[in-house]
């Protein structure tokens, strides 16, 4: 195969001939249309378990035995598999049956999936048993390399976006040489890869409980193989992965006091909760839906059409919302939880709930990728650059009947190419009337009370200043910008992957500056491993939901948690990062994915921390725990 990044730095980058595979069309821009709202909007289901995964030894395990997969994976863990492959779908009415590659349900009883996104997984975070792991084979049934032809790459890796891992089971892009050793965490046709998802807070240790502020939360898994994660992206390997609270609380679990269970699969939001659960009643079960935004383009014949060559970031013709070409959901007069995903490949949204006259009406913020908000707040829009989640709650009981029948989610950010939206990141560009992504049908009334969400969600202290100042004594600078006709990080690309960029010690904090030098380009900033705390924007305080709201993220420490920072053009973010728990290479990129195949991704490792160089916080415990 050939190695697309040499190939642009050949000087070839603008010519199809210079390939020799087949490329799909580059002019992305059919003028097809097709009606909005005739779908209805799909819902992936949850993949079913196995009773336990085959006793031998996991691909990927390079310097690993039975013994240690054993001692990761207790008798509580829950086992499944995951297929990729060929398929067709419809992702629209009018559209003929369109191949793609796509995620499913690998159990043997599942014998069909006519979804375009992979399974939704929806598993409870393990509040004190790290053993009690969610284990996911991955097997690759696309095309062998040999025989693959079009865009994208079918040696695949898998990464849990937002998870906290260890780094073997992480999704590294690509093979490398780690502690002596290869490691390789692609896996071809007829091969799979065991990922091992302990699902704990973070600072877990064998007899002390996690941070339970942190990871209940809305993960997704994509592709993440060096070089072509956008193009496979855009084929179809996407899916949800829900993190819930666990309802068990540990009696023993100093921190009990801090869990709120938000995820009752319940149908009745004001259901009596179990006695010794302090909840929420925020929408559960079949009142708690994801969207996953994309965009594609579609040929004559309904095939997906794709240009390799833009390395400013791909725009699709048609918006997507789970797979469907601007479909509908049906709902009640009530309560409903969205977990909204940007899946696309460049496109930023500023989404609005609107009725048919244009007017927009406020929605309810309660969490960011992060998890839950520390407080609920009201806004009239929010912006979502690519692989940010926001979780908002819609009344729907606000609207009364007649007058409300119908309302739908409507995009008016202004963005004409991949670059990234007009304006600024404080004062993006609006259109009046915009794009509607989804119709939402009202039901009739129903006797249900209007409830408001609670203000108060799940607080957090922010970082006191004194870690804040130690912090400051480790900083390091990250310039995103663009040479040679590529993306680079610190004068890097991506294909120096070998070599870590950074050396962070764990259980140690930082504070990381991400800068973007790159123009009037937009880049949103992806760091694996842990959430981000945001200490600064451009010299200021982040939003934080109160004062002007232009629609922009919710993310100042005490707030929200990150782990997707959008740097506007000019901007400097400073972060507060500490990696626990697990050591080795991790990566940071853009994920406008065609910069980052293109290449704005770096490689860091984070290493045992040396003999007496462990982290004392320098807060007081009312600080720790208010």
């Amino acid at each position: 195969m050939i190695n697309r990044r040499n190939l642009f730095q050949a000087g070839v980058a603008g010519s199809a001939a210079a390939l020799a595979l087949p490329v799909l069309r580059a002019d992305a821009q059919t003028g097809r249309t097709l009606t909005p709202f005739v779908d209805e909007l799909p819902l992936p289901p949850s993949p079913k378990q196995f009773d336990r995964i085959a006793n031998e030894l996991p691909a990927g395990f390079e310097g690993f035995d039975l013994a240690t997969f054993n001692e990761l994976v207790g008798p509580a863990s829950r086992f499944y598999k995951v297929i990729a492959e060929v398929r067709k779908v419809k992702f629209h009415a009018s559209l003929p049956d369109t191949e793609i590659w796509g995620y499913r349900d690998g159990h043997p009883s599942v014998q069909s999936w006519p979804y375009a996104l992979g399974p939704t997984f929806r598993e409870p975070l393990s509040n004190h048993n790290r053993r009690a792991c969610a284990v996911v084979r991955h097997e690759n049934r696309l095309p062998s390399v040999a025989e693959h032809r079009g865009f994208g790459d079918p040696k695949l890796s898998v990464h849990l976006h937002g998870a906290h891992l260890p780094a073997h089971f992480d999704g590294f892009p690509g093979r490398i040489t780690l502690d002596g050793k290869p490691f390789e965490p692609t896996y071809e046709r007829g091969q799979f890869y065991d990922y091992v998802y302990p699902l704990v807070e973070p600072n877990f240790t064998e007899n002390v409980h996690g941070d339970h502020f942190e990871r209940a939360c809305t993960l997704w898994y994509h592709d993440h193989a060096l070089d072509f994660t956008g193009p496979n992206v855009y084929r179809g390997l996407v899916g949800l992965f829900l993190l819930h609270d666990n309802p068990l609380v540990d009696a023993n679990d100093p921190n009990r006091a801090a869990l709120f269970s938000n995820t009752l699969d319940t149908d009745n939001e004001v259901d009596a909760e179990p006695a010794e659960i302090t909840s929420l009643r925020l929408p559960s079960g079949t009142h708690d839906i994801p969207l996953v935004l994309q965009e594609k383009t579609f040929g004559p014949n309904g095939e997906l059409v794709f240009d390799q060559f833009n390395t400013d970031g791909f725009m699709g013709e048609h918006y997507l919302v789970n797979g469907k070409v601007q479909p509908y959901l049906e709902v009640k007069r009530r309560k409903y939880r969205f977990r909204f995903l940007n899946g696309s490949m460049a496109r930023i949204y500023q989404l609005f709930l609107t009725d048919n006259n244009g007017r927009s009406y406020p929605m309810t913020q309660i969490a960011t990728e992060g998890g839950l908000l520390s407080k609920s707040i009201r806004r009239p829009s929010f912006i979502l650059a690519m692989a940010e989640r926001v979780e908002v709650v819609i009344d729907f009981n606000e609207f009364p009947y007649p007058q409300f029948t119908e309302l739908y989610i409507e995009n008016r950010l202004v963005q004409n190419d991949g670059r990234g939206p007009d304006g600024t990141f404080e004062q993006p560009k609006l259109s009046s009337r915009g794009t509607r992504l989804l119709k939402f049908k009202l039901g009739a009334v129903e006797p249900l009370p209007l409830l408001r969400v609670p203000e108060i969600l799940r607080p957090f202290p922010a970082t006191c200043a004194a870690d804040i100042a130690d912090a400051r004594k480790r900083t390091r600078t990250f310039v995103f910008e663009r040479g040679n006709g590529q993306w680079q990080i610190n004068g890097k690309l991506a294909g120096d992957l070998a070599n870590p960029i950074a050396t962070p010690s764990l259980g140690v904090p930082e504070v990381w500056r991400l800068v973007n030098k790159s123009g009037g380009w937009w880049h949103p900033i992806h760091v694996h491993h842990e959430f981000m705390r945001v200490l600064s924007r451009n010299g200021r305080r982040p939003f934080d939901g109160t004062g002007p709201d232009h629609g922009q993220s919710v993310e100042a420490d005490g707030v929200a948690r990150k782990d997707t920072i959008l740097l506007g053009p000019n901007s400097v973010v400073e972060v507060y990062v500490r990696f626990s728990n697990y050591t080795g290479p991790y990566v940071f990129h853009c994920h406008n994915l065609q910069h980052e195949d293109h290449a704005m991704m770096a490689r860091f490792d984070v290493i045992p921390a040396k003999p007496g160089a462990g982290f004392t916080s320098g807060c007081t415990a009312a600080a720790l725990h208010h």
